[in-house]
């Protein structure tokens, strides 16, 4: 068997000489509103001590409030941690990850003997540049197949994001069709909410779209999602796909509730067809409730079977990942000033700093290395409401998309190397 290849973070791009300034402004006006702002220091006599700032998360969690989601990894998850006992546990509901390398089932999901759980500790995470933004970030010791790399989670009001335990995934294919490359992932990305919405008359409505797929079979292809859908209070749906030749249709069963907090459409296509056989994958949508709005995540968890004798078809419709929509309605420059943070589909740690019309992507751990940064001009005309086009101030020909609800972003960017996706979620 060859060594397995393992997703490495892809190298920055350049910046011209205002490109860190910018960068490290916007950090510098992050770490003073996370310090509760600066005096001018001249005189220690007249200084007047700085106000405890409001904390960024809940001073405790734990298993009681499950943060159920999604992942970079096409699965539907339930992650839950005690800040007390400094321990972690994610319950996989629904996964075409294989449990064992070589494999493609029994998945991640089954439940047999309770094998879909594992759990771990938590450390603290110390890494940050403020003890505040430290006191809602984790580490989970274990979960990270890459030792260098570890994965963490970050906590918020009603919202949990980072990464859970990564996996190493190689098929030698099914009658020669189906093969999948020994890759090694450390970890995942992933999104929850400690409450969801599964009632379909308060969630029908017309959204804007993207994501980012992988398609393991065929070389972990990576695909972009950029379309609109319009979501029915039966479940039905219409998904317009935004792009040259691009159509509208129903690309799956109506979308149904489901006792976990999520709404399930089956047979439901990828962006590509199948490897092998008919369309098998499905799409789950988690609805997040956050600051009185919604904020739907969308995942699509792949299939693959190989056997003849568990009375299920032989195929490989196994393209996975992770996307977001927003209601298509215009955003305000200024409205969504702020820092975010997420993982993006490099899979490296991301903070987003939005500050009018320009914007900053930085590594939280380096957020003074400005040479990691990515500067962003976006523009607020909204040729389609909700979506916030952007270009890089580098490189006018790199051209991306934000598009926002609940104090959570999806950001969709078209790079020469195939598609980049990150979301984030709010900070400060």
């Amino acid at each position: 068997m060859p060594l397995p290849q393992s997703h490495q973070p892809r190298s920055a791009a350049s910046l011209r000489p205002w490109a860190p300034r910018l960068a490290l402004a916007l950090v510098t006006t992050a770490a003073l509103a996370g310090c509760g702002g600066g005096g001018d220091g001249d005189s220690a006599q007249t200084a007047v001590p700085a106000a405890v700032p409001a904390r960024l998360c809940p001073a405790s969690v734990d298993y009681s409030t499950p943060y159920v989601g999604g992942t970079g990894s096409g699965e539907l998850v339930s992650v839950q941690i005690d800040t007390t006992k400094m321990t972690w546990a994610v319950t996989f509901l629904d996964s075409s990850v294989p449990r064992t390398t070589g494999t493609v089932q029994p998945t991640r999901s089954d439940p047999t003997n309770g094998q879909n759980v594992v759990t771990g500790k938590l450390a603290q995470e110390t890494g940050l540049p403020t003890d505040k933004l430290n006191q809602c970030a984790f580490q989970l010791i274990g979960a990270s197949l890459d030792a260098s790399r570890p994965a963490r989670l970050f906590l918020g009001e009603g919202v949990m994001g980072g990464t859970i335990p990564g996996a190493r995934i190689q098929f030698n294919g099914i009658a020669g069709a189906g093969a999948v490359p020994d890759t090694t992932f450390p970890y995942f990305q992933f999104i929850g909410f400690a409450q969801t919405e599964t009632d379909l008359s308060k969630i029908a409505g017309v959204y804007n779209g993207s994501g980012f797929h992988e398609i393991p079979s065929k070389n972990f292809a990576q695909v972009a999602q950029d379309y609109k859908m319009s979501l029915a209070a039966d479940g039905s749906f219409t998904v317009c796909d935004n792009k040259t030749g691009g159509t509208c249709k129903q690309k799956g069963n109506k979308f149904v509730p489901q006792g976990n907090g999520s709404l399930l459409s089956t047979n439901y296509e990828g962006e590509q067809q199948p490897s092998l056989g008919g369309v098998l994958g499905r799409a789950y949508l988690i609805v997040g409730k956050l600051r009185g709005q919604l904020v739907p995540i969308m995942i699509r968890v792949g299939y693959a079977n190989a056997s003849f004798t568990n009375l299920q078809p032989v195929g490989a419709d196994d393209e996975i990942g992770i996307g977001m929509m927003a209601p298509a309605v215009s955003i305000t420059q200024g409205s969504v000033n702020g820092e975010y943070v997420g993982v993006d589909s490099n899979f490296d740690y991301r903070t987003t700093a939005l500050v009018g019309a320009d914007a900053a992507q930085l590594d939280p751990f380096r957020a003074a290395d400005a040479t990691l940064a990515t500067a962003l001009k976006l523009d607020y005309s909204q040729t389609t409401a909700g979506v916030v086009t952007t270009t890089r101030k580098d490189n006018a020909t790199i051209t991306g998309k934000f598009m926002f609800t609940g104090g959570v972003f999806g950001f969709l960017e078209n790079r020469t190397t195939g598609p980049y996706f990150t979301v984030g979620a709010f900070v400060q």
